[in-house]
């Protein structure tokens, strides 16, 4: 895309308000002809309607960048709630988003860095290599060194609240509104930092320095080439986005490797770090020949608390052993008091919701390939404990840290991998 992104509340409603009325038509049109159709034909007609609707969405989606774009790549990962050419359209948002043109790719890094970039870089491609909702990266060269420069698409940080306010006016009306809403603070929370590259760059030095597990890479900063809305790192060679590195049809052997190394690196980054690069869509994994992984984009991190960690281990344990007993002091300590009858509220809601949270750690070790409808056999409890429950208050840890999880199981079942997991319950 060569414009530049709407900025204003009502430049941003006008976008997502002509994608609704083109959705919405599409839609009105297709049930007004149904009933004349066969049901083969019905069919047929369904899917040339979503992927017609999904396509608008994208590049609505696109247009708005941002938050707009980052609810995206969430909505993107949620497996099962959407038809599947709305998700593939929307995973498009990890790494296939449309670059900004060079003339306002130059006047973004001049007002950053207070040069243009043939001055700044010894080499700059001005056509960029990926893009994604904030920003888009140019490959470039400091010396005889290859970097990755993230310029940040201008304005960003002024869409941000627009977006929210946009998002929080649907959410009012919903079913537990009050939790949405907290969930939409953190998220609001985590993105002004998001939109702030020298928080990027202090987070990725954070996880270098600490980081010492064999095959996980977390690319160098370059301090002096960087700024509040500009990031150079070192440009790591030969990574692959995860399905052009399954295209290469790696063994089993070296999936399972691979797998298990993000689960690791998770585990470790919770229980060790207690410090959570929280953004786990695929694009932000780069997979190379040798089974190695390189982290990027630590925008988005979270920290969290001794007490969070030793309660979530006794959560799933509680939900193990089946032992309600246990389950709900352990909530309570967190701050979060259930407002039902803790029995009735266990065997008709929580029960079920447990007995899938706590299958991946029940054996040594858990085959994706096997369970790869996992992630879709938790929509239902998960509905149920959403509609079902009335608490007053979730631990906002749980936000990311959930979301990060939930990544990390969708890319697990697209590998197709087998992850030893129950080693990290302390």
């Amino acid at each position: 895309m060569s414009g530049g992104v709407p900025q204003g509340k009502l430049a941003r409603s006008g976008v997502a308000g002509l994608a609704a009325m083109k959705v919405g038509a599409r839609t009105l049109q297709h049930k007004v002809k149904r009933p004349f159709l066969s049901e083969s034909k019905q069919q047929e007609a369904q899917l040339s309607v979503h992927d017609k609707n999904a396509d608008v969405l994208f590049k609505a989606l696109v247009q708005l960048r941002g938050t707009a774009l980052k609810v995206a790549q969430m909505i993107g990962m949620e497996q099962g709630w959407l038809p599947d050419s709305y998700r593939k359209e929307l995973e498009k948002s990890f790494h296939q988003v449309p670059p900004l043109n060079r003339v306002l790719v130059r006047k973004a890094i001049t007002e950053a860095l207070h040069q243009p970039p043939e001055k700044v870089f010894a080499e700059f491609e001005t056509k960029a290599f990926a893009a994604a909702s904030l920003g888009q990266v140019h490959k470039a060269k400091v010396g005889a060194q290859n970097v990755a420069v993230k310029v940040q698409y201008p304005s960003i940080h002024v869409a941000i609240k627009n977006d929210l306010g946009l998002i929080r006016g649907v959410a009012r009306g919903m079913s537990n509104t009050h939790l949405i809403l907290q969930s939409l603070d953190e998220i609001e929370a985590r993105l002004l930092e998001e939109v702030d590259y020298r928080n990027e760059a202090q987070n990725t030095h954070w996880f270098k320095d600490r980081v010492k597990m064999e095959g996980i890479r977390i690319p160098a900063v370059y301090d002096d080439f960087s700024s509040e809305r500009v990031l150079t790192t070192e440009f790591i060679e030969g990574g692959l986005h995860l399905d052009a590195w399954l295209a290469t049809k790696p063994s089993q052997k070296m999936r399972n490797q691979v797998g298990q190394r993000l689960f690791d690196f998770f585990g470790y980054a919770t229980h060790e770090l207690q410090c959570l690069h929280a953004d786990p869509n695929p694009g932000n994994y780069l997979f190379h020949e040798d089974g190695s992984i390189t982290v990027i984009d630590f925008g988005c991190v979270r920290h969290v608390s001794d007490r969070f960690v030793q309660v979530y281990s006794r959560l799933v344990k509680a939900y193990i052993d089946d032992d309600p007993s246990l389950l709900f002091p352990a909530y309570e300590e967190i701050g979060m008091n259930y407002q039902h009858d803790h029995e009735v509220l266990y065997q008709e809601v929580l029960r079920g919701f447990g007995q899938w949270i706590s299958e991946p750690y029940k054996g040594e070790s858990f085959d994706f390939s096997v369970n790869a409808d996992y992630t879709k056999r938790g929509k239902e409890p998960m509905k149920k404990m959403h509609e079902s429950i009335k608490v007053d208050h979730i631990a906002e840890e749980f936000i990311f840290h959930n979301r990060t999880y939930y990544g990390l199981l969708q890319i697990f079942e697209k590998m197709g991998v087998t992850v030893r997991m129950s080693e990290y319950l302390h």
